[in-house]
């Protein structure tokens, strides 16, 4: 019985494989084989952690469609545009016409409606491209392993994993997707596609799946965000003296950790940095602080370069190198790195971020955040501000708790860092309802609601009874 894992980059495998999955399918039955499609198969460090005699190892390849297939998901995914069915899809259009990035978007969508309806309708957006498009080097993994089930860490989002997800259509095979990220159903400008079994981490998700993809209720289980769990684990990560030792911060200053996006979603942290400096050393917070910049997996540490000689400053990085995946990501997000963001949300004073998840795992530690909805020096058109992440639908779900002090100005946003080092119990409430909503599930046991739900497919399309989870597994992180 053979089982193929998706891993398209290093996130995902620190979502999936580093929460127990893979151990967990091997513990279910001595004829369960997993194997592991991921660019990662020319890591020897990330072969040598997952070796197993049942595990398999077979690299996944970029992806970038062409001919027919380029052409019908221009009709798919201009269909899905132009519906506006968020907020958010709304937002995302603007920015594809102001950036000359999508043509045509409503002659298109008309052109879908008229010669190929299926595209338009949610319950069968792919299944026209499915049966039309096949993807030879996928058919070979599939006839070389006769997979009876297919895990992916997306519902398709990732190009690299759609040859996988097309085949397994193709060959009748169930697929499940792992979704690791809360915005994957209202601000992408692809919908996802259907799979059998779509795990997700919270109510929300579950009602964004069914309404706007047209996943029937049943078919969506809602576990909690599995790579989170060691974040609801007491017992785990450093003291404060060890991890600022470790990141080499003062004990005796308050740190203000600011968390960079990648460059194409926000260009101005170098304008963010430069005041939040320039009002450390005027004395403008209430107590001796530093600042910790925290460099996103996607964002180029270069760019930070000129401020290294800044007096209380620390910039890093904290990922391992690992080969470059479909997508253009280059680390891997490791047991050690989790628990290293798990440290610093932990042990930040203050975080400072743009609209990204940190505001959810910062508040997990009650930690304050102040989020970023200003641009740099001059004005920016609003099709690209930050300004518009404020009306996207995930992020409004941070917004209208309270959980945030959203920063228009550079001024207003020392203001928030100041108050909030004075306070930090200032919309400790909101921030509370913000991890209840978004995590669910607080009891650090998210990994094994998926391992355990992907284990149950497994035994309902094999007929194979599953060995009971042992605690060794459980833990394992």
């Amino acid at each position: 019985m053979n089982v193929v894992v998706s891993v398209p980059h290093g996130a995902s495998a620190g979502n999936m494989l580093r929460t127990g999955l893979v151990q967990r399918l091997l513990d279910t039955a001595h004829e369960v084989e997993v194997v592991l499609a991921s660019p990662l198969v020319d890591d020897v460090a990330f072969v040598q952690e997952f070796r197993h005699p049942r595990v398999h190892f077979e690299p996944l390849p970029a992806h970038r469609p062409a001919g027919l297939e380029a052409r019908l998901m221009a009709l798919i995914q201009a269909s899905y545009v132009d519906s506006e069915v968020t907020e958010a899809v709304k937002i995302r259009k603007q920015e594809q016409i102001a950036r000359k990035a999508m043509r045509f978007i409503r002659t298109k969508h008309l052109l879908a409606s008229v010669l190929a309806p299926s595209i338009v309708r949610k319950e069968s957006r792919y299944d026209l491209i499915d049966r039309l498009v096949a993807h030879p080097g996928a058919e070979q993994l599939f006839d070389r392993y006769q997979p009876v089930l297919l895990v992916t860490s997306s519902p398709g989002l990732i190009l690299a994993e759609v040859p996988l997800l097309r085949t397994a259509v193709r060959r009748g095979v169930q697929s499940m997707a792992v979704d690791a990220s809360w915005d994957n159903f209202t601000n992408k400008i692809l919908p996802v596609r259907r799979v059998d079994r779509l795990l997700v981490w919270n109510e929300l998700m579950k009602q964004q799946a069914v309404q706007f993809h047209g996943y029937r209720p049943e078919q969506i289980t809602v576990t909690g965000p599995p790579h989170w769990d060691l974040y609801f684990r007491a017992a785990r990560g450093s003291t404060r003296e060890s991890f600022f030792r470790r990141v080499g911060a003062d004990p005796a200053r308050r740190l203000i950790t600011l968390t960079t996006s990648p460059l194409e979603l926000y260009p101005h942290f170098d304008h963010v940095l430069r005041r939040m400096l320039e009002a450390m050393s005027s004395g403008r917070y209430p107590y001796p602080s530093q600042i910790l910049v925290r460099v996103h997996p996607r964002d180029d540490v270069t760019r930070y370069r000129q401020f290294l000689e800044s007096p209380h400053l620390i910039v890093e990085k904290p990922f391992r190198t690992t080969v470059r995946a479909g997508d253009g990501l280059s680390v891997d997000v490791t047991t050690d790195s989790q628990q290293h963001l798990a440290d610093t949300m932990r042990y930040s004073d203050v975080v400072v971020q743009v609209s990204s998840t940190i505001a959810i795992e910062a508040s997990i530690f009650n930690t304050p955040v102040v989020n970023v909805a200003f641009d740099g020096e001059q004005p920016v058109e609003w099709a690209r501000s930050a300004r518009r992440y404020l009306q996207f639908t995930h992020f409004m779900n941070i917004t209208r708790h309270g959980a945030v002090k959203v920063a228009q100005s550079p001024e207003q946003m020392i203001d928030g860092i100041a108050e909030y080092l004075r306070d930090p119990m200032i919309d400790a409430e909101g921030r509370r309802r913000v991890v209840q909503e978004q995590c669910q599930f607080l009891d650090g046991r998210s990994s094994e609601r998926v391992a355990n739900w992907v284990v149950e497919t497994l035994e309902r399309i094999t007929g194979v009874p599953a060995r009971p989870l042992t605690p060794t597994v459980v833990g394992r992180s």
